[in-house]
């Protein structure tokens, strides 16, 4: 390699480790591109970058064009920067989203402003975002869905909007996000807090700008102190002009929003413990009456039925609890612990426990149990019932059941073809109540965490509680707990 002496300028050959000095004036000869490697190499560790390059030599078939033509340097600049790239992706990818929040947001109450964000998927494993906000009101606790429609793609952003109206707030307000991140095999859960102040609209568009300009608060504390030249210029812009504080908050909230990355926190949120109202009753057996009719509700995963009260979970009952008269059919053929009901995700299994048997469309289970069929019949003795399960395909449909594993048997029914007017539902997940109870059209039950709780057609979640009552349609349902006799 030849090169210009920096010193007297001779053109002489330069030799690493062999010729290094100038011949003409003996001053030590450094090309440029050594310096510019030094510097692009500072703080690396030279030694582990070329083992990887060699390992990666090894491992991959490189293509002719890099293959020869790349220098050493060349490759392992490229292998640093995928380094680096592979751990800021790890790092992305434990959070799953990224949350941008748009600080150029004000609020004057008795007037809507409409709330952005930005969010960014980092990783392709997520399949849906649940998001919702909560803010204390003046009497209650507001809480509203940001509804994510859009299609998820590996580092696209894409923005939700939510219209608020701080009618019932006045100073500031804190706003609770909580974000649910559906992956491929399981959900997790985040949350991350906003401040904003709300201001009152009899004060004067000028109040309220010197406020923004001169509040000396934190940027984490308040939104309204993310202040930038063009809010600034806003403010003087209308400041002559005398506008109502409506007029001003409308003008900064049409200005270009500030996206802001918030921290996401792990939370113990669920949608359930944002949505149901009241609390919940612990236990997996209730009792619903209504119009001289019961339904058991139970939600037990494994369950022994039979006649005895002490050793079953669920009571083949005779007529008004009591033995059964002459007339009626014999209910001896009902074994103290008859069968037992296994729910396993996909299916659900039924095993045989008695003396007279139990049968599935006339079929007699072994001792590996067999598998429940879509509306069956099944007979306990002599005592017969017609089978119903029910599968979950509304994993996209509704926010709550994101926590549901989809497509898999959600709830069983058992309805009598006697004379008794009870019918029995056993819910693993979620099941619609107007399919056994026709008064409760298009309400469904869901039993999270040992308690029950309904979602009406507005929308609302309840709990279900022992002692309670609602009405609809003109028909009152009672609740009870299920105590066997």
């Amino acid at each position: 390699m030849f090169i210009k002496c920096p010193h007297c300028g001779a053109d002489t050959e330069y030799i690493p480790g062999d010729a290094e000095m100038c011949p003409e004036c003996g001053s030590e000869l450094k090309p440029p591109e050594m310096e510019e490697k030094k510097e692009l190499f500072s703080g690396l560790d030279m030694s582990a970058l070329l083992s990887k390059v060699a390992n990666a030599d090894r491992a991959v078939n490189l293509t002719p064009q890099n293959s020869g033509e790349d220098s050493l340097a060349e490759r392992s600049k490229r292998l640093a920067e995928d380094l680096e790239l592979d751990g800021h992706r790890s790092s992305r990818n434990q959070q799953y989203l990224e949350v941008e929040y748009n600080r150029n947001l004000f609020f004057v109450s008795g007037s809507s402003s409409v709330i952005r964000l930005r969010l960014t998927p980092c990783t392709n494993l997520l399949r849906g975002i649940m998001l919702f906000m909560e803010t204390q009101g003046r009497t209650k606790r507001v809480r509203r869905e940001i509804p994510v429609t859009e299609l998820l793609q590996n580092g696209v952003p894409i923005e939700v909007r939510l219209s608020y109206c701080p009618e019932e707030v006045s100073g500031r307000v804190a706003f609770d996000f909580y974000v649910g991140c559906n992956l491929e095999t399981e959900t997790k859960y985040y949350q991350f807090s906003v401040e904003h102040i709300i201001y009152d609209p009899d004060q004067s568009s000028k109040t309220i700008g010197q406020i923004i300009i001169n509040q000396d608060i934190k940027a984490s504390e308040a939104g309204d102190v993310n202040f930038h030249d063009n809010i600034g210029d806003a403010i003087r812009d209308v400041g002559g002009k005398a506008p109502t504080a409506h007029e001003l908050i409308d003008r900064l909230n049409n200005l270009p929003p500030s996206f802001v990355p918030q921290e996401l926190r792990s939370t113990t949120w669920r949608p359930e413990t944002t949505l149901i109202g009241g609390n919940p009753y612990p236990g997996d057996r209730l009792l619903l009456e209504w119009n001289g009719k019961r339904l058991f509700l139970l939600g037990k995963k494994d369950l022994k039925l039979g006649r005895s009260t002490e050793l079953c979970d669920l009571i083949i009952r005779s007529r008004d609890g009591g033995r059964l008269g002459p007339r009626d059919y014999p209910n001896n053929t009902v074994s103290r612990i008859h069968a037992e009901i296994l729910y396993n995700g996909d299916f659900v299994q039924v095993f045989d426990k008695s003396s007279y048997g139990t049968y599935i469309n006339g079929r007699r289970p072994d001792s590996t149990g067999i598998e429940i069929p879509e509306n069956a019949e099944i007979e306990f003795g002599d005592i017969h019932l017609q089978i119903n399960l029910q599968y979950c395909h509304m994993r996209q449909a509704h926010t709550i059941c994101q926590t549901c594993v989809a497509n898999r048997v959600k709830s069983m029914t058992f309805v009598r073809k006697d004379r008794e007017p009870e019918c029995y539902l056993l819910v693993w997940q979620c099941c619609e109540l107007g399919m056994v109870i026709p008064e409760l059209a298009d309400w469904t039950v869901f039993f999270r965490n040992n308690a029950f709780f309904v979602r009406t057609p507005e929308q609302n979640f309840y709990y279900l509680r022992p002692g309670s009552a609602f009405t609809v349609n003109q028909q009152t349902i009672k609740i009870g707990y299920f105590q066997q006799n």
